[in-house]
């Protein structure tokens, strides 16, 4: 899943630069600020188990573009549960807050994200008729990339981010976004 999204906002990128670069006198700016939500689909590996899951999130997102090359944003995420064989994971909720280099080609942006999460879950595992759980709240440096087109007012992209980035978990989102502009 990281190599598919990465391969196609890359590919978005080398594209749209082309298309767009005929259209350098629109006087279209990314300035501002904006609000939109994320729906994603994410991995999470627990190495220390050995067990992989799979579920769905929902982000709400925002932010400020203070600089054509430069912005902030922040997200609360929310997320699912997935089972896998006597074990059990839970994504409650994550907090990120991220730097965002930018470059934007008129209507066309590609971006970075840099900054870290706060994500709360929760861990089971099947003993028998037993449920052991666990609860864990860890804290990271977060990373991911992503490409978004401006339609006035109206922000569409594709992203991927590494939201947690730990030695016994990781959780990998790539998603599509939907936002405004104000």
């Amino acid at each position: 899943m990281k190599s598919l999204f990465c391969a196609a906002i890359v590919l978005l990128s080398f594209t749209s630069s082309m298309a767009w670069a005929a259209q350098a006198n629109d006087k279209f700016s990314i300035l501002g600020t904006y609000f939109g939500v994320a729906q994603g689909w994410v991995e999470v590996e627990e190495h220390n188990r050995n067990n992989e899951f799979e579920m769905y999130t929902f982000d709400l997102i925002g932010g400020i573009n203070f600089h054509p090359n430069l912005g902030m944003e922040g997200r609360i995420g929310f997320g699912g549960d997935d089972r896998s064989g006597g074990s059990k994971f839970s994504l409650d909720n994550y907090v990120s807050f991220y730097v965002k280099p930018q470059h934007t080609f008129g209507r066309f942006n590609t971006y970075a994200l840099l900054g870290a999460s706060f994500v709360s879950s929760e861990s089971a595992q099947i003993v028998g008729p037993f449920e052991i759980r666990e609860t864990n709240d860890d804290m990271s440096f977060s990373y991911g990339a992503g490409a978004i087109l401006y339609l006035d007012m109206i922000m569409i992209g594709l992203e991927y981010v590494k939201v947690l980035d730990k030695d016994q978990i990781d959780i990998d989102r790539g998603g599509l976004l939907f936002g405004f502009m104000f």
